[in-house]
């Protein structure tokens, strides 16, 4: 009998299952909105439908999965699959997310931190092939990351490792969602760039970044300010080198502590390419030691919308 393995990915926006053999060739899925105010309860049952949807429209049957892998927001156990209270899941308050899925399918279920999960999909499908010691960094909603160590995830003492988005950069900065000030996150997250560039905005009659946002200041997004800043526009630009200058030295500090071979920066990143990519290098090699600065890649991510669903599965393939 084929051994197959399911994929579940937990977001606040949008839940996603897989089934994808021993090769990690998927060969079904299933996207649904997580409706995050209405709960853990709500997400769970529409979980479970969703599983046996994502095996039934495969023609396989349950006794088939060999192991279920979940990627989700932390914080959360490994060990035990206990979630946290992630800030995008309200309600998920100590959720035995791993003893659910158990006992609803009686398949062993490992619950993992996402971007630990991407980082570990990058090192073993993506852009960290052949690389020891590999650190991911997610630059979307937030700025988290996952270390991968000669491909084992690592976790630190309780599951908190790679929190690389919360290291204060400036202690009277702009107010983080960890209740912090001057993270990392707080200066370079997508929200970030936006509250910068709707501030910025005001002062600057001459700027495209408004018009890309049809005039709504409240509609000014990351995407607008990368758009003005492909088309020349001197507040973008600023803007762009900005965030590159807080990412490289961010990162200019995770190298010279970690010492890796690379580092994979997914989403904003990717979308910005070089605009973004070639500045953050620049200061990456100015403010980290020469050594570790010498050794280290900075990368775009490469499995690009697939990484969700390879996240999950990479835990039990």
């Amino acid at each position: 009998m084929d051994n197959y393995v399911v994929g579940i990915d937990i977001g606040g926006t949008k839940l996603a299952t897989v089934v994808a053999d021993d090769s990690c060739k998927i060969v079904n899925k299933v996207r649904k909105p997580t409706l995050a105010d209405k709960g853990p309860e709500y997400a769970i049952q529409l979980l479970f439908d969703m599983v046996y949807q994502t095996i039934e429209e495969a023609s396989l049957k349950l006794e088939t999965i060999r192991a279920i892998g979940v990627s989700c927001g932390g914080p959360l156990d490994t060990k035990t699959g206990v979630v946290y209270s992630p800030p995008n899941l309200p309600g998920w308050d100590a959720f035995p997310l791993k003893e659910r899925l158990e006992s609803e399918f009686k398949v062993p279920t490992m619950i993992e931190n996402d971007a630990n999960a991407c980082a570990l999909a990058e090192y073993r499908f993506g852009g960290g092939r052949g690389y020891n010691v590999v650190l991911y960094m997610t630059m979307s909603t937030g700025i988290g990351g996952g270390i991968v160590v000669n491909g084992q995830i690592f976790h630190g003492a309780n599951d908190s490792a790679g929190e690389v988005g919360h290291q204060i950069l400036l202690p009277d900065g702009p107010q983080c969602g960890c209740g912090k000030r001057g993270c990392l996150e707080a200066l370079c997250s997508g929200p970030a760039i936006a509250r910068r560039a709707k501030e910025a905005v005001q002062n600057e009659s001459n700027s495209i970044i408004l018009a890309l946002a049809d005039g709504k200041l409240d509609a000014v997004k990351s995407e607008h300010v990368l758009e003005a800043a492909r088309q020349d526009d001197s507040l973008a630009q600023k803007l762009i080198d900005e965030t590159a200058y807080y990412m490289g030295w961010g990162i200019a500090n995770v190298v010279n502590m970690l010492n890796p071979d690379i580092v994979l920066l997914g989403t904003i990143a990717i979308a910005a390419g070089d605009l973004l990519l070639n500045p953050i290098r620049h200061t990456v090699s100015s403010f980290a030691m020469a050594r570790p600065a010498e050794a280290v890649k900075i990368m775009p991510a490469q499995l690009g919308d697939s990484l969700g669903d390879l996240a999950a599965i990479a835990l039990v393939v």
